[in-house]
C-alpha cells in the first residue's frame, strides 16, 4: 500500500506491506497535514514511521470512524487522573512513535475509535482532532456560555476553536493574520477582534500574539496556550501579573469526569458536519505528497486545513 514519511527534511511516498497484527483494521479516508508535521519535516527529523495524527476511515463493517492517534499505558497516575495524554509510562503516538494515518490503512486499538454520526463527510472526519485539541483547552479552563472567547491566529486549530467554542455557546470573535483565514472565519461564525474577553485561545504562540493575547484578556481571565512555541517565548509579565491573569498551556486531549475530548468532538462536527467545506482548502492523493506538503506550508497559496484522500478515485 502506499504511505508518506519523511526524513532529512524531505517527504515521500513509499510502497510498504498493509498493516498486521492485533487491533481493528480501518480503511483510511482523510488524513491532515498539521503545523506539527511541518515543523518536524523542517527540522529534519528522521522518522521511519507512517505520518499523520489527524485520521478518519472505515472499519471493516462498514462503520465510519474517526481515530484518536495517542495509546497510554493505561496504569501510570496520570492514567488513573484521565490525563492520560500525559502517560508515564511509553504513550505511542501514531505518526509519531508508531505508524500514522498517511496511508491506505492502519490498525489501531478499539479504544481509538469513535463513531462517526451518518450526518459526517468521511472525508472530512479527519477534523475531529483538531476539534479535540480545542475542546480540550476550553474544556479544562471550565468555559461555558457566559464566556465571551478571543481566538489568536487562524488556522487550522484556529478555526477550530471558533467552531468548538460556538458549541459551548459562547460569542466568539477571530484575530488572523491572513484574509482567507478571517473570511474562513467570518463563515464560520466569528467576529472581529474587539474589546476584552473572558478566554484568549492563543493559536500561534509567538511572542506579538502572546502580547495581543494579554492586551486582550480581561483581568482574572485565562490565556489558553493552544499554539506551541518552537523557542523561548516571553510574555508580557507584568500586565498579566498585574490583572492576575491565568495561563494554562494545553496539549492535545484527554478526559473530564468520565468523558473523552474525542467524544465530545465527535458530536462537534456531527452538530456542525459543514465545516469542511470551509476549513479543509486542498486535498490530494498520497503518491502527491511532495506537492501536499508545499502548499501546506505556503500561505501564498490560501491553504487552511491541507488533506489527504486515499479513497479518492
Amino acid at each position: 500500500m502506499k504511505a508518506v514519511s519523511y526524513a532529512d527534511g524531505k517527504v515521500k511516498t513509499s510502497d510498504i506491506p498493509e498493516p498486521k497484527g492485533e487491533g481493528v483494521l480501518v480503511q483510511i479516508a482523510s488524513a491532515g497535514i498539521c503545523g506539527s508535521d511541518l515543523h518536524l519535516l523542517k527540522a529534519g527529523t528522521h522518522s521511519p514511521h507512517v505520518a499523520g495524527h489527524e485520521i478518519s476511515g472505515v472499519t471493516k463493517n462498514g462503520k465510519n470512524v474517526a481515530i484518536e492517534p495517542i495509546i497510554p499505558c493505561g496504569d501510570c497516575s496520570n492514567c488513573y487522573k484521565e490525563n492520560y495524554h500525559l502517560c508515564k509510562n511509553n504513550s505511542k503516538g501514531m505518526g509519531m512513535s508508531i505508524n500514522g494515518g498517511m496511508a491506505e490503512k492502519i490498525i489501531v486499538p478499539e479504544s481509538c475509535l469513535f463513531e462517526l454520526d451518518p450526518i459526517v463527510p468521511i472525508k472530512d472526519a479527519c477534523l475531529v482532532e483538531p476539534l479535540a485539541v480545542a475542546l480540550h483547552g476550553l474544556i479544562q479552563t471550565q468555559t461555558n456560555d457566559n464566556h465571551r472567547i478571543a481566538v489568536i491566529g487562524g488556522g487550522t486549530i484556529g478555526l477550530c476553536s471558533i467552531v468548538a467554542a460556538k458549541y459551548l455557546g459562547c460569542e466568539v470573535d477571530l484575530y488572523a493574520k491572513y484574509d482567507h483565514q478571517n473570511e474562513a472565519g467570518l463563515k464560520l461564525g466569528a467576529g472581529q477582534l474587539s474589546g476584552q474577553y473572558d478566554r484568549v485561545l492563543d493559536c500561534v504562540g509567538n511572542d506579538d500574539t502572546l502580547d495581543l493575547s494579554a492586551k486582550s484578556a480581561k483581568p482574572g481571565s485565562w490565556i489558553v496556550l493552544l499554539g506551541i512555541p518552537l523557542k523561548g517565548i516571553n510574555l508580557p509579565g507584568l500586565r498579566i501579573i498585574m490583572n492576575e491573569i491565568k495561563i494554562f498551556p494545553s496539549i492535545m486531549y484527554s478526559a473530564t469526569e468520565g468523558v473523552r475530548d474525542f467524544t465530545v468532538a465527535a458530536k462537534v462536527i456531527a452538530k456542525y458536519p459543514t465545516i469542511g467545506k470551509t476549513i479543509i482548502t486542498h486535498r490530494y492523493h498520497l503518491e502527491d505528497s511532495e506537492e501536499a506538503f508545499k502548499v501546506a506550508d505556503d500561505k501564498s497559496s490560501k491553504s487552511i486545513k491541507v488533506v489527504f484522500d486515499p479513497l479518492a478515485n
